[in-house]
Parts: C-alpha cells; sequence; structure tokens
C-alpha cells in the first residue's frame, strides 16, 4: 500500500515539478545579433555610420555601414523620378571605386561603388533579377539584405552586367 501512495503522490508532483517551472515572463533568451557586432576599421581608415557615395552632379546616396544598407532619404527619392538619373546610376554598376566596406553577401572583396548601383535599383523594382541577369540567386542568409554571391558575381563580371541592367531598362 504505501507503494502505491509513493506511485500516486509522485504522479501528482510531477506536473508541477516540469510545467510549474516554465513560465512566460521568467524566461531568458540570448539573441546573438550579427548587426550589432563591431566595425573593425581597417588600417588608417575612419569608420562613419553613413557614407556618402557622389555617382554625379546632384546624385548621392548614403550608405548606412552598420544596417549595411542604403539610406532611404531625399536623395534616394529624387533619383526614382528622373530616368535620366536612373540611367546614370546604371551606367555606374561598372564602377570599381572600393569604398572599405565590407558587405554580408560579399566574400570575396569590399563594396564598390557600382554595387551600392546595382542594389539602389535592384531595390526599387527596376531591374529583376532572374530577368535581367538570366541566373537565379535565391539563396539568402538569414542576416542579409542581399542574394549570397549575388554582389561576387557583379563583381566579377561588371561590364556585362551592366549592359544587362541596361538593356532591361530600355
Amino acid at each position: 500500500m504505501s507503494r502505491f501512495r509513493s506511485f500516486s503522490f509522485g504522479l501528482i508532483l510531477m506536473p508541477f515539478l516540469f510545467f510549474g517551472c516554465s513560465q512566460k515572463g521568467n524566461k531568458a533568451t540570448i539573441i546573438k545579433s550579427p548587426a550589432k557586432q563591431s566595425i573593425e576599421p581597417k588600417k588608417n581608415d575612419i569608420v562613419q555610420d553613413t557614407i556618402t557615395i557622389v555617382f554625379d552632379s546632384g546624385i548621392q546616396l548614403k550608405w548606412d555601414v552598420v544596417k549595411k544598407q542604403i539610406v532611404k532619404d531625399s536623395y534616394y527619392k529624387e533619383i526614382l523620378k528622373s530616368k535620366k538619373k536612373l540611367e546614370i546610376i546604371a551606367n555606374k554598376i561598372s564602377n570599381t571605386e572600393d569604398l572599405k566596406i565590407n558587405v554580408c553577401s560579399k566574400k570575396t572583396a569590399d563594396l564598390k561603388k557600382g554595387d551600392v548601383a546595382f542594389i539602389y535599383l535592384h531595390e526599387n523594382r527596376k531591374i529583376y533579377l532572374f530577368s535581367c541577369l538570366k541566373m537565379q540567386f535565391d539563396v539568402m542568409n538569414e542576416n542579409c539584405r542581399y542574394p549570397d554571391e549575388l554582389l561576387d558575381y557583379i563583381d566579377k563580371n561588371r561590364t556585362k552586367v551592366q549592359k544587362q541592367v541596361l538593356d532591361c531598362m530600355k
């Protein structure tokens, strides 16, 4: 009889042991976010939160170094209103000026001025990857806004990509 009492007493207490301890408000969760990692400057470089990239007179974009994306300011919106400005941006895809910034989806080199031009056109649906480049870039890292290998592909094929983009925009 005492075994039966011990067993029934254990059955009654077990749910309280397992489920009574788990309360939603008391749980601690640790989330590692690569976006909050510090940015290490390269030798003799000054790290800023945003940098301004000038493409032509009156055509400039700002890049947020921490968030690794283009800042949507008045210049960003102004370019969208003019076909001529969009064409100038498209012609800058071949620009290899090094911005000395690492970006998540680019493994082989730093971000280039031409990469920012391409990203701008892609973000604003002026070009579509598969229809323009005839390639599928559908693998994405959960912590990155741009498909894996896309910017590396552009880096290796700048003039070809620029021509394809200009053809798509016509």
